[in-house]
């Protein structure tokens, strides 16, 4: 049946669910209140919420400018006030500001309960520059060429610059200027003052070439443009005379200088003379010396005077043209006188003024004024003087060139003390023949011949030393006594020294004059300091030889008091009457009343004031003693005898007699003995180099 054909009020037949048996008929499933259902919502809401406000972090983004936009990107958030809730993570930052480039930037939340703080700066856009000057010019910004204006848009950064700004004959514009920046666009126009001036410039006559700075600019009468500044001016005008000033230029200010009246050129005279160096006046004022160049008005006659010392004044009359430039030479006279050379050595060279005289001259014509002359030859000092010859009268000039060692031996003191006590004289070198010629009466096979030559000055001790200078180097020294006849008082010669002894004792002396050691230690020897210094040691053989034989007449001094045997009395203390039972060999009539040592300079000096150079006591020198001497052999320059050892013993020699001898062996200048022991007729003098 179908519903159309059902009436309302028919029964109605419904469906009845199934249901199992045991199970009660008509019962519903249970339904949960909407009330639970929002309960349960709200908790988990807040469960979220404690566990987002739990894990969230507390964040402060500054950006500067203040007030541009934010936008926060990634990670879970959201804004509380000026800050942010955020989850730890990577976040990204968008920020917009006006004026501003947009910013992009990272930044990442720690798992820090502490409050974070993240700052960024965004960077303003630049400024845009419109620079515009008149006329156009070079542009500098901080130093940095930028092109030349006029500059559209040049975009800068904000801030402030040194702006520069050049133009030729224009002043440089020169400003500090400030960006705004922003993308904000400024203009500066600038209007470039100019870096000269008109300058009007005329003459007299017109036509004249107009030179600034030497440069060619124009002719007169014209008006240049000069710049500012200091410059040179210059009117040319073939005929006249070149006119020059200087004037200075303000920029943008006219200047007009006055008319220029041109003078006509003059002319120029080159003038020399013999001699050279002549004084001139030109029509009775002084212009100067020879050489010289005269400028002279052309056209009238001017007189010119020329004198020079020792020449006679000249006189001269010149006319130049204009213009011109002419060259002129005078001579003038010279007045002369005679002078006479007398020159040794005779083959010295001689210059008068810096030029040389012939040779073997010995009479010469000089003007009458100063003249240096000047001398030398090798191996001498050389002389200087001047002479200032007069007419009509003859002139003698004396010239005595020293040698070099002999003119410093006059530079040196004559005498000379030492601290220590001994007194010494000083000693020219020279030349002569050590020894003694065969034949000679007395002369022994050590006594060959040898060349010599001494080239340095040389001090030697007056006296030989005494016990009391010796004591103050050794203050328990004793030279003991002979014969019941004491050697040991103060002014007797210290004796019973070895050669050692004597040695360290003119070492010590060098160290009380605050001289260098002549000595140097060599084993159980001393040997002398190489070159030889000028401290105190004993004098060489040849130095004492040279000093004993020395005579003024160059007579030859066979024995100390002279040429002749025996002594005269009071020549020395020899070995005499009063020696009888001391000495060996005595002197047949000489009495000196001393039987052993005499006091020190008890008798007469020799010419160079040297004592006992013969008696009293025999004298250590340096040398080593040769047992051999060669036969004929070359000159030597300031020996000091062989290397101990080489063509020796260990011997020294020894020199001079003493008051154990009276032969006629002994008492000679030329004697040489030999040892190398103590004495007690055995002492010793120093000596030392003068330079």
């Amino acid at each position: 049946m179908s519903d159309a054909d059902r009436s309302d009020d028919s029964p109605r037949i419904a469906a009845v669910p199934y249901q199992p048996a045991g199970q009660q008929s008509g019962g519903v499933r249970p339904r949960i209140p909407p009330l639970w259902i929002a309960l349960g919502a709200l908790g988990l809401v807040m469960a979220a919420a404690v566990l987002f406000f739990y894990m969230a972090r507390s964040v402060q983004l500054r950006i500067e400018p203040a007030g541009a936009r934010i936008d926060v990107d990634g990670g879970v958030g959201f804004a509380l006030g000026s800050g942010y809730l955020l989850w730890p993570g990577e976040y990204r930052l968008l920020a917009r500001a006006e004026g501003y480039e947009d910013l992009a930037a990272g930044f990442q939340v720690r798992n820090d309960p502490r409050r974070q703080s993240f700052q960024f700066d965004m960077t303003r856009l630049p400024g845009r520059l419109r620079l515009v000057s008149n006329p156009p010019a070079q542009t500098f910004i901080d130093g940095t060429a930028r092109g030349t204006t006029p500059l559209q848009a040049l975009e800068l950064r904000a801030g402030e610059y040194d702006l520069l700004l050049r133009a030729p004959r224009y002043q440089a514009y020169e400003a500090r200027i400030e960006i705004e920046g922003g993308g904000v666009e400024q203009t500066l126009q600038v209007d470039l003052v100019p870096g000269w001036a008109p300058v009007s410039v005329r003459s007299q006559p017109p036509g004249a070439t107009i030179l600034i700075d030497g440069i060619e600019a124009g002719r007169t009468p014209q008006t240049l443009e000069v710049g500012a500044g200091a410059h040179e001016i210059a009117l040319s005008l073939p005929g006249y005379a070149t006119w020059r000033d200087r004037l200075t230029v303000t920029a943008n200010e006219a200047l007009a200088l006055p008319e220029v009246d041109l003078q006509p050129a003059q002319g120029r005279l080159q003038l020399s003379s013999i001699p050279r160096g002549a004084s001139v006046t030109v029509n009775g004022s002084f212009r100067g010396n020879t050489p010289l160049d005269l400028l002279l008005t052309p056209g009238r006659s001017h007189t010119l005077t020329l004198s020079a010392p020792g020449y006679r004044t000249l006189e001269h009359r010149q006319t130049v043209t204009s213009d011109g430039n002419e060259p002129l030479q005078l001579e003038l006279q010279a007045i002369l006188g005679s002078v006479v050379l007398d020159v040794q050595p005779a083959d010295a060279k001689v210059e008068i003024d810096g030029e040389a005289v012939a040779p073997g001259t010995t009479e010469v014509k000089l003007t009458a004024t100063a003249h240096r002359i000047a001398a030398s030859k090798d191996g001498h000092e050389p002389w200087t003087g001047t002479v200032t010859p007069k007419p009509g009268f003859e002139q003698r000039v004396t010239i005595r060139l020293k040698t070099e060692a002999a003119a410093q031996a006059a530079r040196n003191p004559a005498r000379i003390a030492s601290k220590g006590g001994p007194e010494l004289v000083l000693i020219a070198p020279g030349e002569f023949t050590l020894g003694s010629a065969r034949g000679t009466q007395g002369r022994q096979t050590n006594e060959a011949l040898r060349p010599v030559k001494l080239s340095r000055a040389f001090y030697l001790a007056t006296t030989e030393i005494s016990n009391e200078q010796y004591r103050r180097f050794a203050g328990g020294h004793s030279s003991g006594i002979i014969r019941r006849t004491t050697l040991d008082n103060d002014r007797q010669p210290v004796a019973r020294v070895s050669w050692n002894d004597a040695v360290r004792y003119c070492n010590w002396l060098s160290q009380q004059d605050g001289l260098p050691p002549a000595y140097e230690s060599s084993g159980n020897d001393f040997a002398l300091v190489k070159p030889v210094t000028t401290g105190y040691r004993l004098p060489s053989e040849a130095e004492w030889e040279w000093a004993a034989r020395f005579a003024p007449n160059r007579q030859e001094r066979r024995y100390p008091w002279g040429a002749a045997f025996p002594p005269p009395a009071g020549s020395g203390n020899f070995a005499d009457a009063s020696a009888q039972g001391i000495a060996e060999q005595l002197l047949p009539g000489y009495d000196d009343k001393y039987p052993a040592a005499s006091p020190v300079g008890s008798f007469g000096a020799n010419p160079l004031g040297l004592f006992d150079l013969g008696g009293n006591v025999a004298e250590w020198v340096h040398d080593a003693y040769e047992t051999a001497l060669a036969i004929d052999p070359p000159r030597v320059t300031d020996p000091f005898g062989p290397e101990p050892g080489s063509k020796s013993g260990s011997d020294r020699v020894i020199r001079g007699s003493s008051w154990l001898h009276g032969g006629v062996v002994q008492l000679r200048s030329a004697y040489r003995d030999f040892g190398r022991e103590p004495r007690p007729d055995l002492g010793f003098r120093v000596a030392r180099y003068a330079q």
